[in-house]
């Protein structure tokens, strides 16, 4: 190890310590640290940097959703496409009611459409959602959410056949996100207990979940009481 790397280091430890997180974000970037300097970049609270960080270190999924807090689903969809990822960018605009932009990019995806559970359910809660949010705004149109409400249920259900547990994890924000855009509050509730229903290889997911789940309830529901405490298990109802 070199005398600047060693002393990069120092410096970064130093700056973590103390909580300057963007001076030690540079020293991560200066060694060529991507995925740690995005880290503390994302601490700082340096949203862009931390995207543009992490889409450099390969990790789109990091770095659209800094852009997505950010408000920019133009270049949270950007980093999708960058991978090859038409149904991720798609969603990205989807959720910013870039209906006409997203079009072109879940008609990609749907081309030629997975064959895995958990990306099959999201293509097509991606088309039911653009279907609904399509149809609400044409003239003297009303369209219903049973079809999604449907899918949503079927997602409950299929959430645990899951084998990747990112996969389970993306598949449980799109269900979500599509549960809350039609006040359906309840079965944003239900995937978030299916989701964090005991598993043999996600005890961390099952952490991951309880913690989306109660800032979740916080927002949507204004508290977490009712909510099962760590290492409970959720009745099936």
């Amino acid at each position: 190890m070199s005398k600047r790397v060693q002393l990069l280091l120092r410096a970064a430890r130093a700056y973590s310590e103390a909580g300057a997180h963007a001076e030690a974000a540079r020293c991560y970037d200066a060694l060529g640290w991507r995925w740690t300097a995005a880290d503390a970049y994302h601490r700082a609270g340096d949203l862009e940097h931390a995207a543009e960080t992490y889409r450099r270190s390969g990790h789109p999924d990091r770095a659209a959703r800094c852009f997505r807090l950010l408000g920019l689903p133009d270049r949270a969809a950007r980093c999708w496409q960058e991978v090859g990822s038409p149904l991720e960018a798609g969603w990205e605009l989807l959720v910013a009611d870039r209906t006409e932009a997203a079009a072109p990019l879940l008609a990609d995806a749907a081309r030629t459409p997975p064959t895995a559970p958990g990306p099959s359910l999201r293509l097509r809660l991606a088309g039911a959602l653009y279907r609904r949010i399509a149809d609400r705004g044409g003239p003297g149109r009303a369209v219903g959410p049973e079809p999604l409400t449907a899918l949503l249920a079927e997602v409950e259900r299929g959430i645990l056949t899951v084998s990747s547990r990112t996969e389970r994890l993306r598949l449980l924000e799109w269900g979500v996100e599509a549960a809350d855009r039609i006040d359906r509050f309840d079965l944003s509730a239900a995937l978030f207990g299916a989701a964090h229903r005991p598993r043999r290889d996600q005890s961390g997911a099952r952490t991951e979940v309880l913690e989306q789940w109660q800032d979740w309830a916080a927002r949507r529901l204004g508290g977490t009481a009712w909510l099962p405490g760590p290492g409970a298990t959720p009745v099936a109802g």
